[in-house]
């Protein structure tokens, strides 16, 4: 075994790690840090398996993560570690990029000066730990929210990493989430009752509301608007950036990716016309002669069906259960985000910040694209 000071690597972007390892190792079969060493092994580590139960994996993610951020991370760490009498060391996984928009998904075609702009990837990094416990997780927490906030990544602690070499199916909420608004509200503006629908909605996606309830009541308000109304809201939808990046991403690698909200189909199923999505779910709204009701037809999508839907459609697809990701924003999402093998919330509602496995806080869609890629680290080859 190697030892390295932390200093060898003080000016050297991450990503450029492996390279300066290779000069200083004929073979390096795995690398680890502990108190300001770095220890770098020809020896295999016990499994390398991206779905160990008995590993915890720390994924980061931004535009460019410098050594500055990943030192002060480790050794931040590894303090916690030592103040908790765990003697474990920090495993650290060959980084990778992932793209950040559709450029550098179609990175083949680029020129060399394209492919090297920093604009079109992404850094991955992706620790791992053999253990940790209860506690250490918390205090792991609060150091990674600061942390975070200072150098702008955002950050997955999870015991299994979804992996875009298997099968698997994303599960999205649609308001908010694939789209930047809320279309009821966007609905409820042009129809003259704007602030009194938008002041619902925003107590029913705190969780302050029974949605089902919540959302019957919005949508009596728009009895009598006229259907061309729902036609100028969809024409408008602003896409939530990335969204058609992490669809191809998807596709790509021969994912499932649906729509479930509580929205309404008129918008869901002109998104999955435009942009191909496998399959949508949401709420009818009754229009007879071109005029709204102010009726819902049949049952309403609420957050339980949201989740039934995720285990339906991994049925149907045969996915593993460790291959099932959701994301969203509302407190309607929750059950949805803790049923899925990874739970996402972007840009979320405090209620959902705190209770999501990961919260997307600097990126957009682009970040679930990052994350779903953090399992090539671990399968990769330092040398």
């Amino acid at each position: 075994m190697t030892q390295l000071a932390e200093t060898l690597f003080s000016n050297t972007p991450p990503i450029a790690w492996p390279q300066l390892l290779t000069l200083q190792s004929t073979e390096i079969k795995h690398v680890t840090y502990c108190q300001g060493q770095f220890n770098i092994s020809a020896q295999e580590l016990p499994t390398n398996s991206s779905n160990n139960s008995s590993h915890y994996y720390l994924t980061l993610i931004a535009p460019s993560i410098t050594s500055d951020a990943l030192l002060n991370l480790l050794s931040a760490l590894s303090q916690l570690q030592l103040s908790m009498q765990d003697s474990g060391d920090i495993i650290l996984y060959p980084p990778a990029n992932y793209a950040l928009n559709n450029n550098a998904l179609n990175n083949n075609a680029l020129t060399d000066t394209q492919r090297a702009a920093p604009a079109n990837q992404g850094d991955i990094i992706v620790l791992g730990f053999t253990t940790l416990s209860d506690e250490l997780q918390l205090q792991f927490k609060d150091t990674l929210a600061s942390w975070r906030n200072d150098y702008h990544v955002d950050y997955a602690l999870s015991q299994t990493l979804p992996s875009l070499k298997q099968p698997g199916v994303v599960l999205m909420d649609m308001d908010s989430t694939t789209i930047q608004i809320e279309c009821i509200d966007e609905i409820a503006k042009l129809a003259g009752v704007g602030e009194q629908v938008a002041a619902v909605t925003a107590s029913a996606m705190n969780g302050e509301l029974d949605f089902s309830e919540s959302l019957r009541s919005r949508v009596a308000t728009l009895t009598n608007c006229p259907e061309a109304v729902l036609t100028q809201v969809a024409d408008a939808m602003p896409l939530m950036p990335g969204l058609e990046l992490l669809i191809a991403t998807l596709h790509q690698a021969n994912w499932k990716v649906a729509i479930a909200s509580g929205g309404f189909t008129y918008f869901a199923k002109r998104l999955q016309d435009d942009l191909g999505f496998d399959a949508v779910y949401a709420n009818e709204l009754e229009i007879v002669d071109g005029i709204l009701t102010g009726q819902i037809i049949g049952d309403i999508v609420d957050a339980q069906v949201k989740a039934d839907t995720l285990q339906a459609l991994a049925q149907e697809y045969q996915i593993a259960p460790q291959q099932t990701v959701a994301i969203g924003d509302g407190a309607n999402d929750l059950i949805m985000l803790k049923s899925a093998a990874l739970g996402v919330a972007i840009h979320a509602k405090p209620i959902v910040q705190q209770q999501a496995q990961v919260a997307l806080n600097h990126h957009d869609l682009e970040g679930l694209v990052g994350l779903l890629h953090a399992a090539n680290c671990v399968d990769a080859s330092w040398s």
